[in-house]
């Protein structure tokens, strides 16, 4: 459900831009098109070779072992062992969270999957090691990677919590 008033969002917000561009007469949805399909052809490949992926970590990897290592009931070991996964997995947000919703039909537990795609986002490896360090400095990457540690955590603790309440609720 989240995904369709996301989606109307989106789509309402771009209407009125673009209502808004063509009201102008100044040639800025021309413009507009020529911007999108650049960025088309440089984010559809991503997309597809992500998904691409994810489908294959889907139907290679068992639901078992899913279950097993991040599963909805491997409590606080099953956190840790997504967030260490969020922050060693490469690439961007189109493989992290193909791969994330890969695990979530697998047998992955919601709580986990919020645990491995916040560390992904907070202190992914690649990204902190090669941009991170050497344009803010070791020193401050460091003090902010020991202030971020916990989150992804807490965000999965807090998840499976309010998952609890709403099934004692409904």
């Amino acid at each position: 459900m989240n995904i369709v008033i996301a989606s109307l969002l989106l789509y309402g917000a771009v209407f009125v831009l673009g209502r808004i561009a063509w009201q102008r007469h100044d040639g800025s949805v021309r413009r507009s098109l020529d911007l999108a399909l650049i960025q088309a052809r440089l984010v559809a490949p991503r997309i597809f070779f992500a998904v691409l992926g994810a489908g294959f970590i889907a139907a290679l990897v068992p639901p078992e072992l899913v279950a097993a290592i991040i599963g909805g009931d491997t409590g606080f070991l099953g956190l840790l062992i997504a967030s260490a996964l969020g922050a060693v997995t490469p690439g961007g947000p189109m493989l992290a969270f193909a791969v994330g919703s890969a695990a979530l039909e697998v047998g992955g537990g919601t709580p986990q999957i919020i645990a491995f795609v916040t560390a992904w986002g907070l202190y992914n490896l690649n990204r902190t090691t090669v941009w991170e360090m050497p344009i803010i400095g070791r020193r401050a990457t460091l003090q902010r990677i020991a202030v971020a540690l916990p989150v992804p955590l807490l965000l999965g603790l807090a998840a499976g919590e309010i998952a609890r309440l709403a099934a004692s609720f409904g």
